[in-house]
């Protein structure tokens, strides 16, 4: 038998012990990052849109095709989120729309939040206005079905105890460019808009001067009981300097866009995903400082482990130097590899030994036989010496067979020598029991 091939036996156990240990590890290793996913916007004028455009593009270069679903807004990609049928992982959502959309018993997560959405309402200048309260009455556009504004509105009208009231608000469903044309109209009194203040909704408004917003007196009161809201200042020219728009400092609430996931998403493309925010991001905005957002702050829904880790400890160290598939493999075998050496080293070190046991264990168990024969030749209990000369010469025989590395073949030829020996003291005469004497 060759000594590769004897290796290969006796270690026989140490391949199924690999085998065992790699197979209960790779049930801890995350599945590779799929090479699509969903995305829930919003209307394709919105924002939500263009940066979704804005992730397609730089997850492209990364070899993920991201698929959009543009939709009516927040509350519609929630119900995306929450539908089993939905190839929707991740999705747009107003902060704020978590409260007054039942979500099941789907967990929903976040990847943190992305910048102000101020809630604003405009009304005409001739109705006088000094707080929400005061809407009763009036016919108000609280945002298309299943957007964000219609969800936040909606909580805040009840706040203000203006739903179910006798001969309180009339509430229309519609917002966009839609509220606009209906509060020029005349057709509505007022209307909620979460638009930017750059957006070209509010440069409409703004337009007209007959209308104007309403300054949120009490946005202290409305953030200290809801943590989804901010305080936003809208200083005096913010809207349009040269017109001096607003003509005074004025407050406003915000919620803020948030990114949301469900279990399809995967957690490994959570740091691209806010790199790439961060560099879109980064610079902050007319309501945003700088390094503001992406920020865990404001947000719905608790973040993932994978978001928590990016804020506290930025972008994984691989991330910063490879490829995302690249720096994505290299994560998933480094949780692989380094269990599996940790257990496999020790293991391996008990292979050499566990050979030369083997090797040796041809050899040394012969001398169990010769040191029988010469206990009992000392003791003088051996009755007939052919026999065991005979079984010394089959022994003899059966070392002709063995086989063993030529590192250990000097113990070999020992062990024949001492065959020899034993069979010299079996020859007559020599160590033989003596015969009995008379006197």
């Amino acid at each position: 038998m060759s000594s590769l091939k004897t290796f290969l036996q006796t270690n026989a156990w140490l391949a199924l012990v690999i085998a065992a240990v790699a197979f209960g590890l790779y049930q801890f290793v995350e599945p590779a990052p799929p090479q699509e996913i969903t995305l829930a916007t919003g209307n394709e004028e919105g924002y939500y849109h263009a940066l979704g455009t804005y992730l397609k593009n730089g997850l492209k270069r990364e070899g993920v095709d991201l698929k959009l679903v543009s939709t009516a807004g927040s509350s519609e990609n929630m119900g995306l989120l929450t539908d089993p049928q939905s190839a929707v992982s991740i999705a747009f959502v107003q902060s704020g729309v978590e409260r007054v959309v039942d979500t099941g018993e789907v967990i929903l997560t976040s990847l943190g939040s992305l910048y102000y959405e101020p809630i604003w309402l405009f009304h005409h200048r001739g109705i006088m206005l000094d707080t929400a309260r005061d809407l009763n009455g009036l016919r108000v556009a609280v945002g298309e079905k299943g957007s964000g504004t219609r969800a936040v509105a909606s909580y805040l009208m009840a706040e203000n105890g203006l739903i179910d009231q006798e001969n309180g608000l009339v509430v229309v469903e519609a917002g966009g460019e839609q509220a606009v044309e209906l509060l020029r109209s005349g057709e509505i009194d007022a209307a909620f808009f979460t638009v930017s203040p750059r957006s070209e909704t509010i440069q409409a408004l703004i337009d007209m001067p007959e209308i104007d917003f309403l300054d949120i007196r009490r946005s202290p009161a409305y953030t200290a009981r809801y943590p989804f809201l901010s305080s936003v200042p809208i200083t005096e020219g913010l809207l349009d300097l040269k017109r001096n728009i607003p003509p005074e400092d004025r407050t406003t609430l915000a919620s803020t866009a948030t990114l949301v996931v469900n279990d399809r998403f995967h957690p490994a493309m959570t740091p691209l995903i806010l790199e790439l925010l961060s560099r879109r991001l980064g610079n902050g905005g007319i309501l945003e400082r700088p390094g503001e957002f992406p920020s865990a702050r404001n947000v719905g829904f608790d973040l993932t482990k994978e978001a928590a880790h990016y804020f506290d400890k930025g972008a994984p160290f691989l991330l910063r130097f490879m490829p995302f598939w690249a720096a994505s493999l290299v994560d998933r075998l480094i949780i692989f590899v380094v269990p599996l050496l940790v257990i496999i080293i020790p293991l391996i070190k008990l292979a050499g030994p566990l050979y030369r046991w083997r090797i040796r264990s041809r050899i040394y168990t012969w001398y169990r036989h010769l040191q029988e024969i010469e206990r009992r030749l000392t003791e003088g209990r051996i009755d007939n010496l052919a026999e065991e000369r005979r079984r010394l010469d089959v022994m003899t025989k059966e070392l002709a067979a063995v086989d063993v590395p030529l590192s250990y073949a000097d113990e070999l030829y020992e062990l024949k020598e001492h065959v020899e020996y034993v069979r010299g003291r079996l020859e007559p005469g020599m160590d033989a029991k003596p015969e009995a004497t008379t006197s």
